[in-house]
C-alpha cells in the first residue's frame, strides 16, 4: 500500500498561470524532505492507515455477527438433536438391560413352570380322553372330593368377599356379561352353572329371558334368592343329573369350570350335553392362563380354583363330550398403564436411522412380551350340541 496515493498535496493548489520557477520547485522539494514535511506526510499516512483499519474492524464485526447467526441457527439445533439422540440411546440401553436382566429371565422362569404344569394337565387330559373314546368309565373322586367339599363349606363365609375382591363389583360383572345377551335371548330357558350372586340371572330377567341358576355356595345362593332370582342350591353335577333330557336352550358357566377336577369337568360336560335341546348353546368363560400374569399369579388368588384351564384343553373336553365348537375369544385386557408399551405406542421420535430401527425392534419385543405377560385376563368358548344325532 503506497502512502503517496492517499496524501493530499503539501501546498495549496496554485491558480492557473505561468509554470512555477525552478527555485520554487527546489524549495518545495526540500520542504518535503525536511523533518516538517516528512512529519506531515507521515501524519497523513497514519490517518489513511487508521481509516483502513476502521474498515477492516467493521468487516470483522460483520463477519463475527454472521458467524454468531450461523451458530444460533444451525449449530445450536444440531447440538439439541445430538443431545436428544444421546438421551434416547441411554434410555434404550437402560431398557434393553432391564429386559435382558430382569423381565426376560422372570418370563422364562414363569414360562417353564407353566409349560411343566400344562404338560401334566395335557397328559391327564389325554388319558381321560382315551378312556372316554374307548367307553371306559372315568375315575371317580373319593376322599379328595370329600376334602374339597369340606373346603367349600369352610370357605362359605369368605366366598362373597373373594368374589368382590377378585372379580369386581356386581355392576362391573353385569357390564362384562352384556356381550353374551344377543346369544342368550333367543335360547330361553337358560341354566347358569355357578351363578354366584346372580348378575347374569338379573340381566336375563330384565331382558325377559327365563333363566335359572345353580350355586353350591350357600352365601352366594342366599344373595341370589334375596334378589328374587330363580336359583337352585346344591352340587352342580347332582343338580344336572336331576334334570330331564333336552329341556334347556342354553347353559352358561362363567368362571366355574376352573374350580373342577378333570374327571368332574368331563362328567359335568356330559350332563350339560344331555340336558341341552338339539342345537342348544353352551358358553363358558374362564381365566386365561396364556397370560403368565394370570396363570402364574392372579389365578391363585382364589383358593377355590383347582388349576388353570387352557382354552385348548377346554375345547378338547368339549369335543370329547360331543359338542361342536363355535368360537373362542379373549377379553378383559389389563389397563394400559400396567403394560410395557406406553399409551401412545409406536416408536419414540429418534432422528438417526439406526436408532429408529433399534427402537422399532425394541417396541416389537415389548409388544410381544406384553402378549405373553399381560395378555387378556379371560377367554370365552362357544359350543353347541349337534342339532341331529351323529
Amino acid at each position: 500500500m503506497c502512502g503517496d496515493d492517499h496524501v493530499a498535496p503539501t501546498d495549496p493548489p496554485q491558480p492557473d498561470g505561468p509554470t512555477e520557477s525552478l527555485p520554487r520547485l527546489w524549495v518545495k522539494a526540500l520542504f518535503r524532505l525536511s523533518p516538517w514535511g516528512l512529519h506531515r506526510r507521515i501524519d497523513r499516512l497514519l490517518v489513511a492507515i487508521e481509516s483502513r483499519l476502521d474498515d477492516v474492524e467493521g468487516g470483522i464485526r460483520v463477519l463475527q455477527e454472521e458467524v454468531g447467526e450461523v451458530r444460533e441457527q444451525r449449530l445450536e439445533p444440531l447440538e439439541k438433536r445430538t443431545d436428544t439422540v444421546e438421551d434416547s440411546l441411554r434410555e434404550m440401553t437402560f431398557e434393553i438391560g432391564r429386559l435382558r436382566d430382569q423381565v426376560v429371565p422372570a418370563a422364562v422362569s414363569r414360562m417353564d413352570a407353566l409349560i411343566d404344569r400344562v404338560a401334566e394337565e395335557l397328559e391327564e387330559v389325554a388319558s381321560l380322553t382315551e378312556r372316554s373314546l374307548r367307553g371306559e368309565p372315568l375315575p371317580v373322586a373319593t376322599e379328595d372330593a370329600v376334602a374339597e367339599s369340606r373346603l367349600a363349606e369352610a370357605l362359605d363365609e369368605i366366598q362373597p368377599l373373594l368374589l368382590e375382591s377378585f372379580r369386581g363389583s356386581g355392576e362391573e360383572i353385569r357390564h362384562r356379561l352384556d356381550r353374551y345377551l344377543p346369544d342368550l335371548e333367543p335360547a330361553s330357558p337358560v341354566l347358569d352353572l355357578g351363578c354366584g350372586r346372580g348378575e347374569l340371572l338379573t340381566l336375563l330377567r330384565e331382558a325377559g329371558v327365563d333363566a335359572t341358576g345353580v350355586e353350591g355356595d350357600t352365601a352366594l345362593y342366599s344373595a341370589a334368592i334375596r334378589r328374587g332370582l330363580k336359583a337352585v342350591s346344591g352340587d352342580v353335577l347332582e343338580v344336572l343329573r336331576r334334570q330331564e333330557d333336552g329341556v334347556w336352550g342354553a347353559v352358561t358357566a362363567f368362571h366355574f369350570f376352573e374350580h373342577l377336577r378333570p374327571q368332574t369337568l368331563a362328567a359335568v360336560l356330559a350332563e350339560v350335553r344331555r340336558v341341552l335341546r338339539p342345537g342348544g348353546l353352551l358358553i363358558a368363560e374362564c381365566p386365561n392362563p396364556h397370560s403368565l400374569r394370570v396363570g402364574g399369579a392372579l389365578f391363585w388368588q382364589d383358593p377355590t380354583h383347582f388349576r388353570p384351564l387352557l382354552p385348548e384343553t377346554l375345547e378338547l373336553f368339549l369335543q370329547a363330550a360331543g359338542f361342536v365348537l363355535q368360537g373362542r375369544e379373549t377379553m378383559h385386557p389389563f389397563p394400559s398403564d400396567q403394560l410395557l408399551v406406553d399409551d401412545q405406542g409406536g416408536t419414540r421420535a429418534v432422528t438417526d436411522e439406526d436408532l429408529t430401527e433399534l427402537a422399532e425392534r425394541l417396541d416389537r419385543l415389548r409388544s410381544r412380551l406384553d402378549e405373553i405377560l399381560n395378555g387378556p385376563r379371560d377367554f370365552a368358548v362357544w359350543a353347541r350340541k349337534p342339532a341331529t344325532k351323529t
